[in-house]
């Protein structure tokens, strides 16, 4: 796996939040947050701009539970209603990482990130992001593509 520090740019984003989701349901949150997103955009008349993305925040100790911002790139705003708002997606320096497979082993490649910030002292900020390169309806579970962008801080680990 290759891994690399990029300069992220931002985006814009239509968006929408989910609190203290767990592992066991955050397939099921991800599906139907996502299907809403798709809905709203459309009924909006707008084009998305990008893939569509899963930021992870406030995570547990253990890992196990997050609050997610489920987001979709938009190349304007869109109205903020019904629980969607418009989001800017992270900028400036990233670790990134191409996980090829299924989403329930994206465990190994942040390991892989996570290592790799060690090894070269770097720090997280402790927000993560899944960009869902491939769709899952039309792509075999060990073909998909996610980019996974751990931003880091501007300044090294002490």
């Amino acid at each position: 796996m290759s891994i690399e520090i990029i300069m992220k740019e931002s985006e814009i984003a239509v968006a929408m939040k989910k609190e203290a989701v767990g592992c066991d349901t955050i397939s099921d949150v991800m599906a139907e947050g996502y299907q809403k997103l798709f809905a709203y955009v459309g009924q909006q008349g707008k084009e998305i701009a990008g893939a569509p993305y899963c930021k992870y925040t406030n995570g547990n100790e253990g890992f196990t539970q997050f609050d997610l911002e489920l987001g979709v790139p938009v190349s304007e705003p869109l109205p903020e209603q019904d629980g969607f708002y418009m989001a800017k997606t992270c900028e400036g320096k990233a670790a990134c990482a191409m996980h090829t497979g299924a989403y329930k082993e994206i465990d190994k490649t942040y390991g892989a990130l996570m290592e790799y910030l060690t090894a070269n002292n770097l720090e997280s900020t402790g927000v993560y992001y899944d960009y869902y390169i491939s769709n899952p309806a039309e792509t075999p579970e060990d073909e998909l593509l996610t980019k996974v962008i751990f931003p880091v801080s501007q300044e090294a680990a002490v």
